[in-house]
Parts: C-alpha cells; sequence; structure tokens
C-alpha cells in the first residue's frame, strides 16, 4: 500500500481538487435549503418575504452576504466580464506547473521525468482555464 502512495502521490491533488468540489456543492445545497426554511417561516407568519431573499433562491442559494461588490452579473446570474473567476486557478496551476517544472530540471527528487509530466498535465489545466476565461461569457455592446 505505501508503494501505492509512493509512485502515484500526485494523485492527491486531482482527489483533493474533487473533494473540495463536492464539499463547495454541498454547503451550496445547504445554504439553498436554509434560504428556502427561511421563506416558510416567513409564509407560515403571513408575512411578505424580502426581495433580496428571494434573489437568492432565484440565484440557486448565494445568500446576498456572499455576493462581492465587485460582481456585476446579467439577466442570467453570469458575470457580464466573462470568466474572471477563473483567475485564481490560472495562476495556480501556472505556479504549481513552474515549480514542478524547476524541480525536475534541478533533479531535486532524482524523477525529473515524473516531474515534467505533471508539470505539463498542470500547464495544460492552466491553458484550459485560460482559454474558458477568455471565450465564455456573453459580449456587451454598450
Amino acid at each position: 500500500m505505501v508503494e501505492l502512495f509512493e509512485d502515484y502521490w500526485w494523485l492527491l491533488f486531482p482527489l483533493a481538487w474533487f473533494v473540495a468540489g463536492g464539499w463547495s456543492s454541498w454547503m451550496r445545497y445547504r445554504r439553498h435549503q436554509a434560504n428556502l426554511d427561511l421563506v416558510k417561516t416567513y409564509a407560515a407568519s403571513g408575512k411578505e418575504p424580502p426581495a433580496s431573499l428571494m434573489d437568492a433562491i432565484a440565484r440557486g442559494g448565494a445568500s446576498v452576504q456572499n455576493r462581492h461588490d465587485y460582481e456585476d452579473e446579467d439577466d442570467y446570474g453570469h458575470g457580464r466580464h466573462g470568466g474572471g473567476g477563473n483567475a485564481f486557478v490560472i495562476f495556480l496551476f501556472a505556479g504549481l506547473s513552474a515549480v514542478f517544472a524547476v524541480t525536475g530540471y534541478l533533479e531535486v527528487f532524482g524523477d525529473a521525468e515524473s516531474m515534467y509530466f505533471v508539470a505539463a498535465i498542470l500547464a495544460v489545466l492552466c491553458l484550459a482555464f485560460l482559454g474558458s476565461s477568455m471565450f465564455s461569457g456573453k459580449r456587451r455592446n454598450d
């Protein structure tokens, strides 16, 4: 079992990515359920729920407190400026790719080919997110 982690240690990165994505999805679901429970409470008391709460439900569970001032959304809930939220992921993958490439170049672990392979995979992911952020989103005519 130890040999498995010695040979395929780099698989921990995509596994952690999937776990983080699942956790984010679960928390979004819980936030949406909490908003629906709040609407039920307003309905039971005979009061009109606030418009911001109804907007949060229409957005899919994102509460008003979680929105940032720089988020400018169109009618469909997407950012007007393309995939600007991908900037963090682009820099993350570019940095990790550079670290693995330098590690392979310096032969820190003695296995340069594996380091170059991981660097290449991370560079492709970086380019994929870069392309996604450049070509996604609607163009504005104003």
